[in-house]
């Protein structure tokens, strides 16, 4: 007769026991990696079940160290210190959500009003604007990546939302520079660059999917920045577009492109 598998938490991680049919223990991480047990003692699920004692005490006890120390691993490769400081600028309800949300995965969040300044350990910055007005500090924000901090922007747009390209460097689409491409692209540039510069903020907040939305891309971004993900390469060159009129989703390459040389007098 086939023995019964048995799961037990494994006291003080975040991890289980698991006892399978074939006798053997394994435990199984919070990444969902399952790991063999290396000759365990014959007590250690007693010790779980009622309280560790003799050889399976001292076993549980490294057991649980050592899973510990994996987990903490784990939690600095999703959030490495470097990157923990992060600064939101903007007063929308939505950077609440964003800011608890990046909270619980590692980042050490500051949220600012819109015209005020990042902090200098600041090692990311995200805005969200509501109008244009939310966004006129931008321009000086642009500068942000020349001295190593990343740039991130989203912006209501009506009723539509854009999350703008990551800048990282000083050759990334800045946000003047995504305003140009767009204006540039539009079949209507003296309509659109007039919407752009003066539009008035939307006359309802978002509904509950665009907000899902827009934060889940958010934290991409932004999870992908903190780890370093190869996916930055063209995050930072995608400009990603909601319409919830049509619950349409689109990215949008946007290039950055070389400042005009300066103009001679003669």
């Amino acid at each position: 007769m086939t023995a019964e598998s048995r799961i037990h938490p494994l006291p003080g991680t975040g991890a289980h026991l698991v006892s399978g049919a074939d006798g053997r223990h394994r435990v199984r991480l919070r990444t969902g990696r399952l790991t063999l047990l290396d000759a365990p003692p014959d007590g250690l699920v007693a010790a779980i079940e009622s309280g560790p004692d003799g050889d399976a005490a001292d076993y549980l006890h490294r057991l649980t160290e050592e899973v510990r120390t994996r987990e903490a691993e784990d939690a600095s490769r999703r959030w490495p210190t470097a990157r923990r400081a992060v600064c939101l600028l903007g007063s929308d309800p939505i950077l609440d959500e964003l800011g608890g949300a990046l909270a619980t995965w590692g980042a050490a969040v500051t949220r600012l009003d819109a015209d005020e300044e990042p902090p200098q350990d600041a090692a990311l910055v995200i805005a969200y604007a509501d109008d244009a007005r939310g966004r006129r500090r931008w321009p000086h924000h642009d500068l942000l990546p020349r001295r190593g901090v990343a740039w991130l922007r989203a912006h209501r747009d009506g009723e539509c939302v854009l999350i703008e390209p990551v800048a990282l460097d000083g050759d990334d689409p800045t946000s003047v520079q995504v305003a140009t491409r767009r204006v540039a692209a539009s079949s209507a540039p003296t309509a659109t660059e007039a919407w752009h510069r003066a539009a008035p903020t939307a006359s309802a907040p978002v509904d509950d999917a665009t907000r899902v939305l827009v934060l889940g891309r958010l934290l991409q971004i932004a999870a992908a920045w903190a780890q370093d993900d190869p996916s930055l390469d063209r995050l930072r060159t995608t400009l990603w577009k909601l319409v919830p009129a049509l619950g349409a989703v689109t990215e949008h390459t946007v290039l950055a492109y070389p400042a005009a040389p300066e103009r001679v007098i003669r």
